[in-house]
């Protein structure tokens, strides 16, 4: 009797940390499915910025400020500083002057200007709305980090990151409530898991082949539609390995059912 009221015990403490453990996952889970879904709206807004940035032109004299047109500002070298060791990369340019002037501005790169600048050297930024996109002295210009561009891929890509985790957090904290009394959860809990992570892995080089190509998000979404088949073979293969060569099943054979396959992809018997 003690050791029946013992496991009884234990099974209704594994209930309800498995039941808290599903509610304190979905809210923040679902928050972040609706967080995608209203970074997505948002790309076509990025889209049609970064066309505007493009086609802007210098202000004229007789524009007032208020003109979505490129605007120059006088400003003062305060420092620079340039890193480039191994992964260790930093192009920074600090500055005095009026706004929308900033303290400090990331130039991308050393050349053709920041190497030159030193303290106290007299320049011009570029702004246009609230970027400073470019600095220039003595006829050279050089283009800094602060534009829109590669906003909307990458804006795009962070959706799809919230949309394949807030989708994957929603299945497993409503699967850990459902199953709350079961010994353990079913094993698509733990597949589609590491397909999440996959799904994740694939957003980011998307986004950087679409920004660096200008194909834009359509491009983004649909490299990563092309990625995730590689990248869930990857880590199911990295899996795999490191559970053994007879680690898991032999795959049904050709005669075998739908739901006889569909156990064998949830690591089922």
């Amino acid at each position: 009797m003690a050791r029946s009221r013992g496991a009884e015990v234990r099974r209704r403490g594994r209930t309800r940390w498995t039941r808290a453990w599903g509610l304190c996952v979905l809210p923040p889970a679902v928050l972040a499915a609706v967080a995608g879904v209203v970074a997505l709206a948002t790309v076509p807004d990025l889209v049609h910025e970064v066309q505007a940035f493009h086609s802007a032109r210098p202000c004229a004299v007789t524009m007032s400020p208020p003109v979505d047109c490129l605007r120059s500002y006088p400003a003062t070298v305060r420092g620079t500083v340039i890193e480039n060791e191994g992964r260790s990369q930093l192009y920074l340019l600090e500055l005095d002057g009026p706004r929308p002037v900033p303290a400090e501005l990331d130039m991308n790169d050393e050349d053709p200007l920041l190497k030159q600048l030193r303290k106290g050297d007299g320049i011009t930024v570029t702004v246009w709305r609230d970027y400073a996109t470019a600095v220039t002295k003595d006829g050279v210009t050089q283009e800094s980090s602060d534009t829109p561009e590669g906003l909307p891929e990458f804006q795009t890509a962070f959706a799809l990151d919230l949309l394949a985790v807030g989708a994957y957090g929603s299945y497993a904290g409503a699967t850990a409530i459902r199953h709350a009394r079961q010994r353990s959860l079913p094993g698509a809990v733990a597949l589609w898991g590491r397909w999440t992570v996959g799904a994740v892995l694939a957003s980011l080089p998307a986004g950087i082949v679409g920004y660096e190509t200008g194909t834009g998000p359509v491009a983004v979404v649909l490299l990563w539609l092309v990625a995730l088949p590689v990248v869930w073979l990857m880590v199911e293969g990295r899996e795999r390995r490191n559970r053994g060569r007879h680690s898991r099943r032999p795959a049904p054979g050709r005669t075998a059912d739908t739901a006889a396959w569909l156990r064998y992809l949830q690591g089922r018997s």
